[in-house]
């Protein structure tokens, strides 16, 4: 905002020579004079006078250097105001949710870290739990929805945008609250002989491939795999003794379903889905929310 030469005329000023004001710089004197005297055939003034005794400010130089205080000192305070009102400019992050992906795990995380930035701020935006839907949000991520807190490690559903990690979800077993298996607080493999247990599509991700292959070596259940996880799914579950493989962001979905822990160590990756090429508000909210894990 000002010509760099001033605060170089202004630290000469002070020393009373080149040399001394080059030591200060860390440059050489002669690249100090060239600058002053670039700086006086700028101005077409002379600003100080030259003698054995070293460097005197002449009457105009003394104008321009009181003056020249100023303009730095008025620059970098506006330039601090600047960058403070960059900080203080409310980022907006639209978050994606619906019945199948409620955004309560990221919330834990958002609590944390919207006391540190109070400047980004969620917006939820609705919409429906259909595979046609979820394909829209897909394709149009960082225009309507910016993220959505998700299971995220699938071939499924493409490369068609980045991830973010919160954390594993453990695998859990869903059923109806009427169920034989309901009251027990954790599940073996062995309480599902006999059942019949819902899985989403081989194909899905290597997580849900390599669980599907570890329960395929039990002939005692009866895997009906393929399904889409929706809220369809939830109702027939909730009316019916069938069981489903589920996870922890699918808890508390539906009243009617109790979701049990099991004995068996797999889990899938969760985190945030977000457009390929993020908005820089979106990076800060990734930025906030990587700093509170």
């Amino acid at each position: 905002m000002y010509d760099k030469h001033l605060k170089t005329f202004i630290i000469v000023a002070d020393s009373g020579s080149f040399l001394k004001a080059s030591v200060k710089l860390y440059v050489s004197a002669n690249a100090i004079t060239k600058q002053i005297n670039l700086l006086e055939s700028d101005l077409g003034i002379k600003l100080f006078t030259r003698s054995r005794q070293g460097l005197a400010l002449t009457e105009q130089g003394r104008l321009i250097y009181e003056e020249a205080k100023n303009l730095i000192h008025h620059s970098e305070a506006v330039i601090r105001k600047a960058k403070e009102m960059d900080h203080q400019v409310d980022y907006r992050i639209r978050l994606g949710v619906s019945l199948m992906n409620s955004g309560n795990i990221l919330l834990e995380q958002w609590n944390k870290a919207s006391s540190l930035y109070p400047n980004l701020k969620l917006e939820v935006v609705p919409f429906e739990d259909s595979v046609p839907a979820f394909e829209e949000v897909l394709n149009n991520l960082g225009k309507t929805i910016d993220t959505v807190a998700c299971p995220y490690q699938t071939t499924y559903w493409g490369d068609r945008y980045s991830s973010f990690y919160l954390k594993d979800l453990p695998v859990r077993i869903s059923c109806s609250k009427n169920h034989r298996l309901a009251s027990k607080s954790k599940l073996s493999v062995s309480d599902l002989y006999g059942e019949t247990l819902y899985m989403g599509p081989r194909g899905y991700g290597e997580h849900v491939d390599l669980l599907y292959d570890e329960l395929s070596k039990h002939s005692q259940i009866h895997i009906q795999d393929g399904v889409t996880y929706d809220y369809e799914l939830f109702n027939k579950l909730a009316a019916s003794d069938k069981l489903a493989v589920s996870f922890d962001c699918w808890a508390n979905v539906h009243p009617l379903l109790s979701t049990i822990p099991i004995d068996l160590n797999y889990s899938i990756p969760y985190g945030l889905i977000y457009a390929k090429e993020p908005s820089e508000q979106v990076l800060k909210f990734l930025l906030a929310i990587g700093k509170t894990k």
